[in-house]
């Protein structure tokens, strides 16, 4: 009996030893900082398991633009140099595709590309050639901005995408659009708006063909109309790219649908810049967004105006300042206020903890490109 049991204690030991190696932890790298993005990540590689070079570009012809130019430096030395790396810290080099259609002729050209059973075929085996010709491990697809009654026709493209990678012994990465509850995202509508809404993502086919399903939880902002309600009525500034309470609900939700080993949870590296707009009479406070920053140009601006960041109630950070100026020193004629929020490494260890303790299959980082949080590489060790 005592053998039995000690064996049993053994096994749990060991089970939970396998379960913490493969956490994933995955990263994003965009071709348009592919110098910076790729060098940091080759002084880093022993914090990833693994690398999607960001992205290769679906054409609304159907073929594939190769924008990264794979082939080339800084790639080629990169994914050399993490092939390297064998069992227990392999790292696996799973590639985006990226389609993100925008005008109405580009969404209809999208639907017929995937609608047609020659074209989507097509397209599948031009991705499977793709993976076959440079070794990949598998591919991420990035499909986004889909019009919902695309959803029975993209469910059979990963469906046949899958079973045709996997006949190859490659891996079937899925990349979606975040999701939240439809009471939490239109709070303010009512009830019977809830039960007609429709997606173009069947999370539970993703869930049950996809060797991993990556959920960008990130770019928040407004996506949540109860949790802005609330701030706003706390007379919180609110602008966040992943506040943890929003991230705690798209996991959730997610849960109901995709196995948790299957769920890669997308945190973010970087942030926003918006000059608010102060609420007059009856209207709100409104934010104007200026544009993205990275981790590094919201720190040294920070530093420059004399500024400490705060932890705000997102978990994330932010701060306020006003100018009269713009960055050339040129005058704006009046005095303008703006709200700086953004991802660091403590948020992202924050959300990496909340994968494990919800036991999903691990995080995704958008995006390494050199100006994310030097603490970073830390954090995902």
């Amino acid at each position: 009996m005592k053998k039995i049991l000690l064996f049993f204690i053994i096994s749990i030991g060991f089970t939970n030893t396998v379960s913490a190696a493969t956490f994933e932890r995955a990263i994003w790298i965009p071709y348009w900082q592919k110098t910076a993005g790729a060098s940091t990540t080759l002084a880093n590689l022993k914090s990833v398991t693994q690398i999607s070079p960001f992205a290769f570009e679906l054409q609304y012809d159907g073929s594939i633009k190769n924008a990264l130019k794979i082939e080339e430096e800084p790639w080629a030395t990169l994914i050399s140099e993490a092939r390297k790396h064998k069992k227990p810290n392999a790292i696996k080099i799973y590639p985006s595709i990226l389609s993100y259609p925008q005008t109405q002729k580009e969404k209809d050209a999208m639907y017929i590309l995937l609608s047609q059973k020659k074209k989507r075929d097509a397209n599948i085996k031009d991705i499977v050639d793709l993976v076959k010709k440079y070794r990949f491990d598998g591919i991420d697809i990035d499909y986004e901005n889909k019009v919902a009654e695309i959803k029975p026709h993209f469910s059979l493209f990963l469906t046949d995408l899958a079973s045709a990678l996997h006949k190859q012994g490659k891996q079937l990465i899925c990349t979606v659009e975040a999701r939240i509850p439809p009471e939490s995202k239109y709070a303010t509508t009512s009830k019977s708006i809830f039960a007609r809404v429709e997606y173009s993502n069947d999370y539970k086919i993703i869930g049950r063909v996809c060797d991993q399903v990556r959920i960008m939880a990130y770019d928040q902002a407004e996506d949540d109309a109860l949790l802005t309600f609330q701030n706003k009525n706390s007379g919180n500034l609110y602008r966040p790219v992943a506040d943890i309470d929003w991230v705690k609900k798209v996991i959730t939700l997610a849960l109901e649908d995709i196995p948790a080993k299957k769920i890669i949870i997308g945190v973010p590296t970087y942030g926003n810049k918006y000059e608010i707009v102060p609420a007059v009479g009856t209207s709100s406070t409104k934010y104007l967004r200026i544009g993205s920053m990275n981790f590094n140009y919201a720190d040294e601006l920070a530093k420059s105006l004399n500024i400490v960041p705060n932890r705000n109630v997102a978990g994330e950070l932010s701060y306020v300042y006003s100018t009269s100026t713009d960055l050339n020193g040129n005058s704006l004629g009046s005095y303008k206020q703006y709200l700086v929020w953004y991802s660091d490494a403590t948020a992202i260890a924050d959300k990496i903890r909340l994968a494990k303790l919800y036991k999903l299959g691990g995080v995704a980082v958008f995006k390494v490109d050199g100006g994310n949080d030097p603490r970073l590489w830390e954090i995902l060790k």
